[in-house]
């Protein structure tokens, strides 16, 4: 059970942030440089080392910190949370989770920041976070991949703010405690409007999130007025250079030099483009050509779905391409290429839960 609390702290927001990886970590400690926020990070197989020694941090955007964490480090949800959520005194939302005279300080946290990977066919995260939630104060921020990821958390917290981002980072974890932050953090923030919160609150509470992650020194954090189509755009990369890299077991600068851009790459975003299209979002053909070239052919970076199936971790296939291709079907926009790469992204998947019976085949048995 935590036992941090406002009254302990001079700091005006309490945040637990789950998911403590290269994103995560990153978030973290801008959350805290703003000296705003204690922050309560949730860690789960790298607890022991971070508890132990921090985080090693090499930061394109904060320099190099050795041996960092946050306010407080925990194992498990369970250990994060302060107990039975409180409604507010007077019945309607703080514009802030600051204390006033009408209402002291509480053990509660203010936003609930969730860096996790998108794996929602193992993890129903909305459920999982609700011991932490105090309804109508805590404001829950999603820095996922995927499109409609918010609808999980209105539905489950309808009187909470539900905010996501699209982050634009360059930063990935390597054993045992370090952090390689090699490409600036840049967020676009948005508030998911849901009617039983004004729209005016959850727009308040996204620009107090935005103000603050500001000041904790990011490389760019700008208020996103059309979320849906922001996350359309950062699908047109994720769904087609983090995807055909982890199937070809290739860098960027390769899938580019190998010719699959021109072959691969601008075909599938003009599939994403006519789904958005379709959906009510329009991609603009600048977007979808500064998305194709805006890593240099000699580019050696490796995405986060490559270094996932190296390491023989889950992939996020279902976020990146699942969600568009459902609904493209729901709109009935035809993407074929988009639904091969995905279905061979399965197979791939499957081989990497599956190693021995992978390697098991008798190569002289037809």
């Amino acid at each position: 059970m935590a036992k941090l609390s406002r009254e302990g702290s001079n700091k005006e927001f309490n945040i637990c942030l789950i998911g403590s990886g290269g994103v995560g970590t990153i978030a973290a400690l801008v959350l805290e440089k703003s000296g705003r926020a204690s922050v309560t990070a949730v860690l789960r197989s790298s607890y022991g080392i971070v508890k132990e020694k921090g985080w090693d941090i090499e930061s394109v955007d904060h320099g190099p910190r050795k041996g960092w964490r946050p306010s407080r480090v925990v194992p498990s949800i369970s250990d994060a949370a302060f107990g039975p959520s409180q409604s507010t005194a007077f019945g309607g939302p703080l514009p802030t989770g600051a204390s006033t005279p009408m209402e002291p300080a509480k053990e509660r946290y203010d936003f609930i920041v969730i860096c996790t990977k998108q794996l929602p066919e193992q993890h129903a995260i909305a459920d999982m976070i609700a011991p932490l939630v105090t309804p109508a104060l805590t404001s829950i921020v999603l820095i996922q991949n995927g499109l409609n990821i918010h609808l999980p958390f209105t539905t489950a917290f309808p009187s909470n703010v539900t905010m996501s981002a699209v982050s634009m980072i360059g930063s990935f974890t390597a054993p045992p405690n370090i952090i390689k932050h090699i490409g600036p953090d840049t967020l676009q923030i948005g508030a998911h409007y849901h009617p039983e919160v004004p729209d005016s609150i959850s727009l308040e509470r996204t620009q107090t999130f935005i103000d603050m992650y500001r000041a904790g020194g990011a490389a760019s954090c700008i208020l996103a007025p059309d979320m849906p189509k922001a996350r359309y755009a950062k699908i047109l990369w994720n769904g087609t250079f983090n995807t055909i890299c982890a199937l070809m077991l290739m860098n960027v600068g390769e899938v580019q030099r190998s010719g699959a851009r021109e072959k691969l790459v601008i075909p599938i975003m003009h599939e994403l483009q006519a789904v958005a299209k379709a959906d009510g979002h329009e991609i603009e053909e600048k977007l979808v050509r500064e998305m194709a070239f805006r890593s240099p052919e000699s580019s050696r970076w490796r995405p986060s779905m490559l270094l996932d199936r190296e390491y023989g971790r889950p992939m996020e296939y279902e976020a990146i391409l699942g969600d568009p291709i459902r609904r493209a079907a729901e709109l009935g926009v035809h993407v074929p290429i988009m639904t091969t790469v995905y279905e061979l992204l399965k197979l791939a998947s499957w081989q990497v839960d599956n190693p021995s019976d992978a390697a098991a085949g008798d190569p002289t048995v037809v």
